[in-house]
């Protein structure tokens, strides 16, 4: 696809949102995934998977909160039948290698999962610079893929779609696996790479704090 295409699937901007207490880490240090947040405050990311609980990591010049893993370890109660060559350890460990980002009509999901957490932040990122800036390393999705609670969607790695393929193979794909009958749209945008500061600034165009109101 190209970023017309891209941008008919996702809109024109993404939002990536996170605990307010994260955002001069981001702006600092760019928009690095948990795993590299790990990394740099000397943990192993092993040992940080199937998060019950939110994880404080402090190292050199940084500082950074991870979210809990709460919807995924949900999953664990369908014995990960909902997943393709993967356990919950497993596709914790690959979800931890990504940026996740959302389009703004996913975005309130995302937020109201915050809402007992305190204030959080919303960057919101150019959609078509991001797919020029990180277009061999980004995928869509048609869910969210870190959450597993209710009757979680079948996944594996599969689910994700690279950009490089065309919209209409994203839109069949889970079709074409018969586990759906109509077209998918996209859920989640995901990016297998830390966004350094400078493509962040140059990606960024409105950042909001917000007080969770619902």
């Amino acid at each position: 696809m190209n970023a017309e295409d891209f941008k008919a699937l996702v809109g024109t901007h993404l939002l990536h949102i996170t605990l307010a207490e994260n955002r001069p880490g981001i702006e600092h240090q760019g928009l690095l995934r948990p795993a590299s947040l790990a990394r740099l405050a000397g943990r192993n990311p092993d040992d940080l998977l199937l998060r019950k609980n939110p994880v404080k990591l402090s190292g050199e010049m940084m500082t950074a909160t991870l979210n809990h893993q709460r919807p995924l370890r949900a999953g664990a109660l369908r014995d990960g039948d909902f997943l393709d060559n993967h356990d919950l350890r497993s596709w914790a460990a690959q979800l931890d290698e990504r940026v996740f980002l959302w389009p703004q009509r996913e975005g309130k999901a995302f937020q109201n999962s915050l809402k007992d957490r305190g204030a959080h932040h919303v960057f919101s990122l150019d959609a078509e610079r991001l797919f020029e800036t990180f277009f061999h390393a980004m995928d869509i999705a048609p869910i969210n893929t870190g959450n597993a609670t209710r009757h979680p969607a079948k996944r594996g790695d599969w689910i994700y779609t690279p950009v490089s393929a065309s919209a209409e193979t994203f839109r069949n794909k889970r079709r074409t696996r018969g586990l759906i009958r109509g077209k998918d749209r996209v859920v989640e945008v995901s990016i297998r790479a830390d966004i350094p500061v400078a493509a962040l600034k140059a990606c960024s165009t409105i950042g909001t704090d917000h007080a969770p109101d619902w």
